[in-house]
């Protein structure tokens, strides 16, 4: 399960955000490329039933994700950190060793 998960960001590209929790609420299938397509069906994945059947999450994804507040709930104020900046998926900035 990847939407509704909630992990620790550990990148520095969003001041004030290391360190601390978020919630994931989609994934912008990716988000990182020059010619990604925030229009195009297929970018804005919202369930884990859609991402499986994409193919899962990869380096070149960002997270739709909100800090998670001290009494559990989330900010109003929503973040699209890349994927590789969240601890759950860190292990997809590293090559495979095979």
């Amino acid at each position: 399960m990847v939407i509704g998960t909630d992990t620790t960001y550990i990148g520095n590209e969003i001041p004030g955000l290391k360190g601390k929790k978020v919630r994931i609420f989609a994934v912008l299938r990716g988000g990182l490329r020059p010619d990604a397509d925030p229009d195009a069906n297929g970018y804005y994945v919202d369930t884990d039933e859609k991402l499986a059947r994409l193919g899962g999450i990869t380096a070149e994804d960002r997270i739709d994700a909100a800090p998670v507040r001290w009494d559990g709930g989330t900010s109003f104020v929503h973040v699209d950190p890349r994927a590789i900046d969240l601890e759950c998926f860190a292990h997809l900035s590293k090559p495979s060793e095979q």
